[in-house]
């Protein structure tokens, strides 16, 4: 029984904002982001790690109250941490503590934590600045943590009447955002004199009215003499269908120019081979919902233009059409700043985590269910060279039943510092968490990505997949100087597998897939209703404490591994060390996400 990898690696949103040079970056400085779409309330932020104190100003285009929350991680209002803020038409500046516990006016908190430094009308525009600790001690305040906060914001168009005679908000909206792990505006490097623009997009697709399709499309390289390095992308998403591109992923491709323009559902049978195996290939952009322009650190740059280079591209779209509409064409894709100013080193990425395949399982109603992927020792000590990576960052991916993901570092047997971790993950907010510092990879190291998911409002089984509902546990590590060296994944052995599927098909708990044929093995576990607390055990041990097989490749699908079917020697199960993560929910009663800036999906077909 052997197991074929196809080609395909959709890869996600891996620069939504880049990290600068200084490996400090992280301490202080500004950051900012547009709350809404019309551009009427911006927040700035700085913080500083020391004091533990962060720092936030609103500039919202009202001369009434302004409002700012942290939620509960629901993006909702209730349960959240609130503050509410004006100037009087005497200039004086007002700042309430507040917490919500209803979609009424919040409650004024007893222990008033958030502190006005300043409030001023310009314009039209009210600004408010104030300051807050990381954590306060005050039951009614939510803590400041790293990975995804959801805010919440609001204003009206007049002042308060009094300090407790508040009206309604005429606007209010959600917003999730990475406090912490972000680039300072003013460590985003500045275009070089000698820039240029090139554009890859897609030509008019008509958007099928299927609920998800991949769409792929070949376009051309800029024609270029001499190295270039890429340093800014930027999303280009057609006007009005902003709800329907879900993200987008533009892979290096070795095929005939003559493909230019050849335009297909990625999954078509009269799709090129040529182009089919360029999914999953070295990757020159990625954007998922939730995005922004992406700026590589000044010391590096994506290198194109040299004779090795591919002078092609693949563009893969992810079109999310839940309504079925048949309306919608698409210009969609990706402009590319680049530049003869070389940087330093070049970037590279690594797909690590566990395979997109079925026999990725995860029963109905659990609270939490704990998946780790790897990338062994026996892979890196051949793809690494002696002197190591440097990695400045991680993008962590699964779908909407993934809650919380942790990169985890080994050497010689022993578990590194927490690489990186986000506790509060949002399916609609994806980007990549930077490093406070930079950390070097030895050959011989091992990464090991835990996803944990919460199925409780799901009554049949999730499986690994590519379609929202389906689920991935995958992290893209960020790193220079850049290597061959691309895929490093694990996945649940399907020989380990089968007696187990056998016991439930046995049981009728499970409909027998169709031999030979990875559809059906899938949709035969999205039916599947374990519904035993014995069976879900044996699940997580299966899945938890079986040694994994491993995929471990260059560039374009090149094997490093003798045998890329083969099990991790020596396996030591992740959740054997001690971890910052409970263990897998194995009850069979408990009952019940997140988009980018960049995304991968690993699909394999099991050949019997």
């Amino acid at each position: 029984m052997a197991i074929k990898f196809v080609a395909y690696l959709c890869v996600a949103t891996f620069l939504v904002s880049v990290v600068a040079s200084d490996s400090n970056i992280l301490n202080s400085n500004v950051f900012h982001v547009s709350m809404d779409e019309d551009l009427k309330y911006r927040l700035d932020w700085t913080f500083d790690r020391s004091q533990k104190i962060m720092t936030f100003t609103v500039h919202v285009k009202t001369t009434g109250w302004v409002g700012f929350g942290i939620s509960p991680y629901t993006g909702k209002m209730p349960g959240s941490d609130v503050v509410i803020g004006w100037v009087d038409n005497n200039g004086k500046a007002y700042l309430q503590d507040r917490y919500a516990t209803g979609r009424t006016l919040p409650e004024l908190d007893s222990s008033q934590d958030y502190k006005l430094v300043s409030g001023s009308e310009s314009n039209g525009t009210t600004t408010i600045k104030f300051w807050r600790k990381f954590d306060t001690g005050d039951t009614k305040d939510l803590k400041l943590d790293t990975g995804t906060t959801r805010l919440i914001w609001a204003y009206n168009n007049k002042d308060p009447v009094s300090t407790s005679n508040i009206p309604m908000h005429n606007k209010m909206g959600t917003r999730s955002v990475n406090l912490f792990e972000r680039m300072p505006e003013k460590d985003k490097p500045v275009l070089p004199s000698d820039y240029q623009t090139y554009d890859f997009r897609v030509p008019n697709v008509s958007v099928p009215n299927a609920h998800t399709t991949y769409w792929c499309v070949g376009l051309r390289m800029p024609e270029l003499t001499e190295k270039n390095h890429i340093i800014r992308i930027d999303p280009i998403i057609t006007k009005g269908n902003e709800g329907v591109v879900h993200h987008m992923t533009l892979y290096e491709c070795e095929s005939d120019p003559k493909w230019h323009d050849y335009s297909s559902d990625c999954s078509s049978r009269n799709m090129p081979l040529h182009l089919t195996r360029c999914r999953g290939g070295a990757v020159v952009a990625g954007w998922a919902v939730g995005g922004e322009s992406s700026v590589f650190p000044a010391h590096t740059g994506l290198a194109i233009g040299q004779k090795t280079d591919p002078k092609f591209t693949v563009i893969e779209m992810h079109y999310d059409n839940p309504e079925g509409r048949s309306d919608f064409v698409d210009t969609s894709g990706f402009k590319i700043f680049y530049t003869r100013q070389l940087r330093q080193y070049d970037v590279g990425t690594l797909t690590m985590g566990h395979a997109v395949t079925p026999t990725m399982m995860i029963p109905e109603k659990q609270d939490e269910w704990n998946i780790t992927g790897y990338c062994p020792q026996m892979c890196t000590e051949r793809a690494i060279p002696k002197a190591g990576i440097n990695i400045f960052g991680v993008f962590f991916h699964t779908h909407l039943a993934g809650v919380a993901l942790y990169a985890r570092h080994f050497r010689k047997g022993k578990e590194l510092p927490l690489l990186a971790q986000n506790k509060h993950y949002d399916f609609n907010y994806q980007e990549v968490l930077y490093l406070r510092n930079e950390i070097k990879m030895l050959p011989g190291d091992s990464l090991a990505i835990t996803c944990s998911y919460k199925t409780a409002n799901r009554n049949t089984s999730t499986v690994g997949g590519e379609a929202t509902k389906d689920e991935m546990c995958l992290n893209y590590v960020f790193y220079y100087p850049k290597l061959p060296f691309s895929v490093c994944v694990t996945y649940a052995s399907y020989t380990d597998l089968v007696p187990y599927f056998t016991k439930l098909i046995i049981q009728g708990r499970m409909p027998n897939p169709t031999p030979n044929s990875t559809t059906s093995l899938a949709e035969s576990v999205r039916k599947t209703v374990i519904g035993d607390s014995a069976l879900i055990k044996e699940l997580h041990d299966l899945e938890t404490y079986r040694a994994p097989d491993m995929y471990c490749s260059y560039q374009n699908h090149s094997i490093i591994m003798d045998s890329y079917g083969q099990k991790i020697p020596n396996f030591i199960s992740a959740a054997n060390y001690t971890a910052p993560i409970t263990s897998a929910a194995v009850s069979a009663t408990s009952v019940n996400l997140f988009s980018f800036i960049i995304y991968v999906v690993l699909a394999t077909a099991l050949v019997l």
